[in-house]
């Protein structure tokens, strides 16, 4: 066979010239070149997947914060209305305490619901 660099395919007259043990080590290199793209590709994966998972978040828990915001407002109003109609003094007190209470909810309810709804995007395939 003649041999020649146009002919050379994939490097194939280069290795015919070499040992055992220097192939052996080419192919060593080679599965571990393979295997740091591999893990390299996994990490780009979970990196993706979390950036996902966090912006998913975010959006469920500004949601869950306005509705709640909006459900505080109604709240207030009512107390007012109730308060005005019945002829009762408004209570700061009450206020505040509801205020702390949405602040709780919005704690618990939110990042518990939004943890619990988004965590199969953590969930990897296998």
């Amino acid at each position: 066979m003649i041999s020649s660099k146009s002919t050379d395919i994939a490097g194939l007259n280069s290795l015919r010239s070499k040992n055992i043990n220097e192939i052996a080590q080419l192919i060593k290199v080679t599965k571990e070149k393979k295997k740091k793209l591999c893990i390299d590709k996994n990490e780009r994966q979970n990196i993706k997947q979390l950036e996902n998972f966090v912006k998913e978040q975010s959006n469920c828990f500004n949601i869950c914060k306005q509705n709640l915001n909006e459900r505080l407002e109604k709240d207030l109003n009512e107390y007012i209305f109730f308060s005005s109609k019945n002829k009762i003094n408004l209570n700061e007190e009450h206020i505040q305490k509801l205020h702390r209470n949405y602040n709780n909810i919005e704690q618990e309810l939110c990042y518990s619901s939004c943890s619990q709804k988004y965590s199969r995007l953590l969930d990897y395939e296998t």
